[in-house]
């Protein structure tokens, strides 16, 4: 039987598994948390995990939740039965709720994570959830606002605010070049960020001021003067007009048509700030690396015109005949060789493949033609039998998993 290799994992769920349940899983790279009952530890010992960050036992009587649970006098009221629950994420106490309520509930919550509750319940919140890896955040005026997935944040959105906001965001915070200072120095009281944080230089200051502890992610700071782009782009002699003197920043792909003059390519870009990589004719390549700000970024040139080879296509003989003269490959997807492409027609026609995907060959003698073409290499390549098991042994990334 094949097993599963996972690389990370961030919540492992073992409430409900069996010995038979764990056993098509190999490796797991890392796990952020374990979940698991009294009488499972021996499950969790028969799996190969390289990193855990902490394990949880969830009580026999206790029900789990993962989320954002919001306690208030509504949702304590239209409880049947006292609440045991263990809480992974966020736990909102309403500003109208009473310590005489939470008492009187009997719930017994044991949370890891957030707790956010109103200031007279200060003393007692503390005592309340004791049990649990946890923070405690008081408010006054009213609780936080939370986003979540990728958030812009926009000055109708500030103005729309009645009072001062505690912002808390669980994944991408963008603050666009439009955003009035002013107006979010005015309606924002504190910002809160579990995950990456997209600002210009000159916003920087002023969001730090924002953020009372340091940032559970990333900042990726735009330089002053210099344009996001974040999306890969294709240019031409007539789309690159719309480029003047322009300084970039970008994590994906440029890829420059051999009908860009020099000229056209000088007046376009100042400077070029890439994570990823360039793909420009011969003629422009100087060029390029002058306007590099980063040795690292890797510029991919081609002598007469290059294709790219997105999602799944499957090239034969006659398709490597039709080119006149040798092609550049840029292999993002998947290329799958049919049985009658021959390790001649590859060395005659190809000048070189730069491999960011996948390429399947049919068979092992026909991969030394292939290697021998390959530049730039961040993909890998496999015989056509290989495929099947490649793609039923293998996971990434997987936010929770439950066995």
């Amino acid at each position: 039987m094949i097993k599963q290799r996972i690389g990370n994992v961030g919540v492992l769920n073992l409430l409900n598994a069996t010995e038979e349940s764990v056993k098509s899983f190999g490796e797991i790279s890392n796990v952020g948390m374990v979940l698991y009952k009294s009488g499972q530890s021996h499950l969790l010992a028969s799996l190969t995990i390289g990193n855990i960050g902490k394990t949880v036992e969830v009580p026999d009587g206790y029900r789990y939740y993962n989320g954002k649970l919001t306690i208030d006098p509504v949702y304590v009221n239209s409880l049947n039965e006292p609440l045991k629950m263990v809480v992974s994420g966020m736990v909102i106490l309403g500003k109208e709720l009473k310590r005489e309520q939470l008492e009187d509930s009997g719930m017994k919550l044991i949370v890891n994570g957030e707790i956010y509750a109103p200031t007279h319940l200060a003393g007692f919140a503390s005592q309340f959830f004791a049990e649990g890896s946890h923070t405690i955040e008081f408010y006054t005026d009213a609780p936080p606002r939370f986003e979540n997935g990728v958030f812009t944040l926009s000055n109708s959105f500030l103005n729309a605010a009645v009072a001062p906001l505690h912002l808390v965001v669980d994944g991408v915070l963008e603050l666009p070049k439009s955003l009035d200072m002013e107006l979010f120095q005015e309606k924002i009281e504190k910002i809160t960020v579990n995950g990456v944080v997209t600002l210009h230089e000159e916003q920087e200051s002023a969001l730090y001021k924002k953020m009372e502890s340091s940032l559970n992610g990333v900042i990726n700071v735009i330089p002053a003067g210099y344009e996001l782009i974040q999306k890969k782009i294709r240019l031409n002699s007539r789309s690159i007009r719309s480029f003047r003197g322009k300084k970039l920043l970008t994590k994906k792909p440029i890829l420059l048509e051999a009908d860009i003059t020099r000229e056209a390519f000088e007046g376009a870009f100042e400077k070029i700030n890439s994570k990823s990589f360039i793909v420009c004719h011969e003629e422009l390549e100087d060029l390029v690396y002058e306007r590099l700000d980063r040795f690292e970024t890797e510029v991919l040139s081609y002598t007469d015109h290059f294709v790219v080879i997105e999602g799944e296509q499957e090239w034969s003989e006659d398709q490597f005949q039709a080119f006149e003269n040798p092609v550049n490959l840029l292999v993002e997807g998947i290329l799958s060789l049919k049985a009658n492409v021959t390790a001649e027609t590859l060395q005659a026609k190809v000048a070189a493949i730069d491999l960011f995907g996948e390429i399947q060959v049919p068979e092992e003698k026909l991969k030394g033609a292939v290697q021998s073409k390959i530049r730039a290499n961040e993909g890998h390549m496999i015989t056509a039998g290989e495929t099947a098991a490649t793609q039923s042994t293998g996971l990434q990334n997987v936010g929770e998993l439950s066995l």
